[in-house]
């Protein structure tokens, strides 16, 4: 599934989410190879939608060579991405509402000493 939303996701940010095949491939082998962050965020989102089937679905058309993203397909991801944000975000609240609220260091204070009335030992 986390594959197939890459899939979505390249080709959501193609112009006139369009792409040829060979661009899709380029694509998810960068993505796919650049470290664990992509393919995690991949699986999280995809997590939330585990019926995903962007051809049955109809979420990309095929054309000759290429692949679009349908309209469905753009409102589908929107929506998807929309709610791991929610959802993200709730556990970020979550988290810092469960964490104790640190001590306050008291004020720094100076002491400055004010040698008022007497000549720089420089200055003679």
């Amino acid at each position: 599934m986390s594959f197939q939303l890459s899939i979505l996701k390249i080709l959501a940010g193609q112009p006139r989410g369009r792409a040829s095949i060979e661009v899709v491939k380029q694509h998810l082998a960068i993505y796919y190879s650049s470290g664990p962050e992509w393919p995690a965020r991949m699986k999280r989102i995809a997590s939330r939608a585990p019926q995903l089937d962007i051809f049955g679905q109809r979420l990309i058309e095929r054309e000759a060579g290429c692949w679009i993203i349908s309209e469905e397909g753009k409102k589908y991801l929107e929506t998807l991405e929309q709610l791991d944000r929610t959802v993200m975000q709730a556990e970020v609240w979550r988290e810092n509402a469960q964490e104790p609220i640190a001590e306050q260091p008291p004020p720094l204070t100076l002491q400055l000493g004010m040698n008022v009335g007497k000549k720089c030992p420089a200055s003679d």
